[in-house]
C-alpha cells in the first residue's frame, strides 16, 4: 500500500478548494486548511470533513503532524511559506508561479536544499494527455517544421483582484502565462530564443480595481522565437468588459504538413491535408495527479513532476516578456540564474 501523507494547505481560495480535493482524490490527509479569513477555512473545511483550521500558517505548519504543506496562497506569499515550511523540515508543494523575482526563487531553492525536504511546483495543466499527444505528433514530424503554435486567453477582470495587483499576483503574464509557456517548450521540445511584446492595461478606470496603487499589465500580445525556428504567439487579456461575450479561440498548432486545435484536456482536432480526425482526451483530475507523483517522489526517491528548474525557466520567460514591453524591443530569453 503506498504511503499516506498528512497535508495542511495554506490558503481557502478556489486554488485552496483544488489542492483539498486533489490531495484526497489522491489518497492523502489534509489535516488542517489555512486563511486570514476564518470563516472562507472554516466552510471549506466543512465542506471536506476536516478538522482543524488555523489563520495563522505558521501555527498550522508547527502545531500538528504534517509531513507535506500544500501552498496556495498569491504570489507574495510563496516565498516566506516555502521558507518557514522548510525550515520546519516539512516537504513543500507550492503553487505556480514559482516567485516574484528570481532573488526569491533562489532563497526557496536554497532553504529546500538546506532542509533536505522535497518541492514540488503546481504546473498540473502540461500533465494533461493533450500535452503529451501534441509533444508526440510534433516529434513524429506530423504537422512538419517549422511549426507555429498560437494560444488565446481572453477575461474580464478577474473576480480574485488580487490578479490584477502588480505587487501581488502580476497580472496574466506572470500568473497564468506560465502554462502557456510550458506547453510550448514541452511541443517545441526547444527553449525561447527571443521574444517581443507589447502589453497595455485596459482595466485602468475600473472600480473594481481601483485600490490599488499599480495596476498590472492586464493584456498583451506575445511573440517567441525558439532556438528550433518554431514560433508561438499569444494575444491575453484580463481586462475586458462585464459580462464579454467573445469566446477565447483554442490552441492551434500548424505547419507546412499540417496542424491541430482543440483543448489539451477535452479534445483535439488533427488536420492533414483534406483529412480531418478528432481526439478525445481521457478527463483526469490533474491535481490528483500531480500530488499522486509528488507523494510517490517522498516515498521512493524520485523527483516530482516540476520543481524549481522549471519554475526559475518561467520566471526567465516572464522577465524578458516585461523588459520586451519595457523596452519597445525584441529582447533575449536569460537563463543566467
Amino acid at each position: 500500500m503506498a504511503t499516506q501523507y498528512n497535508v495542511a494547505v495554506i490558503g481557502a481560495g478556489d486554488m485552496g478548494g483544488r489542492h483539498v480535493a486533489g490531495w484526497l482524490a489522491s489518497g492523502h490527509r489534509v489535516v488542517s486548511i489555512t486563511d486570514v479569513d476564518q470563516e472562507r477555512a472554516s466552510a471549506l473545511a466543512a465542506s471536506h470533513e476536516v478538522q482543524t483550521t488555523y489563520v495563522d500558517y505558521r501555527e498550522a505548519i508547527t502545531g500538528g503532524d504534517v509531513d507535506i504543506v500544500s501552498i496556495a496562497l498569491p504570489l507574495a506569499f510563496h516565498a516566506p511559506v516555502t521558507i518557514f515550511a522548510a525550515e520546519q523540515d516539512k516537504h513543500v508543494f507550492c503553487e505556480k508561479p514559482l516567485a516574484h523575482t528570481m532573488t526569491e526563487a533562489k532563497a526557496m531553492e536554497a532553504a529546500v536544499k538546506r532542509a533536505g525536504v522535497l518541492f514540488g511546483l503546481g504546473m498540473q495543466r502540461n500533465l494533461a494527455g493533450g500535452v503529451g499527444l501534441l509533444r508526440q505528433w510534433a516529434a513524429e514530424g506530423r504537422f512538419g517544421r517549422p511549426m507555429i503554435f498560437n494560444s488565446d486567453l481572453l477575461q474580464e477582470v478577474r473576480p480574485k483582484r488580487v490578479m490584477h495587483d502588480r505587487q501581488g499576483n502580476g497580472g496574466p503574464l506572470m500568473d497564468a502565462g506560465c502554462h502557456y509557456y510550458l506547453l510550448w517548450q514541452t511541443v517545441f521540445r526547444s527553449k525561447p530564443k527571443n521574444i517581443y511584446a507589447q502589453g497595455r492595461i485596459l482595466a485602468t478606470g475600473r472600480p473594481e480595481v481601483a485600490h490599488f496603487d499599480q495596476l498590472a499589465i492586464d493584456s498583451a500580445v506575445v511573440t517567441v522565437e525558439y532556438a528550433s525556428g518554431d514560433l508561438a504567439t499569444m494575444t491575453v487579456s484580463w481586462g475586458l468588459a462585464e459580462h464579454f461575450g467573445m469566446p477565447t479561440r483554442p490552441d492551434r498548432i500548424l505547419g507546412p504538413k499540417g496542424g491541430a486545435e482543440g483543448n489539451v484536456q477535452r479534445q483535439l482536432t488533427v488536420y492533414d491535408g483534406d483529412q480531418v480526425e478528432t481526439v478525445e482526451i481521457e478527463p483526469t483530475d490533474l491535481h490528483a495527479a500531480e500530488f499522486a507523483i509528488f507523494a510517490d517522489a517522498i516515498a521512493n526517491g524520485g523527483a516530482p513532476a516540476y520543481g524549481f528548474a522549471t519554475g526559475k525557466e518561467m520566471l526567465a520567460f516572464t522577465n524578458a516578456i516585461f523588459r520586451s514591453i519595457d523596452s519597445g524591443r525584441a529582447v533575449p530569453v536569460s537563463y543566467d540564474f
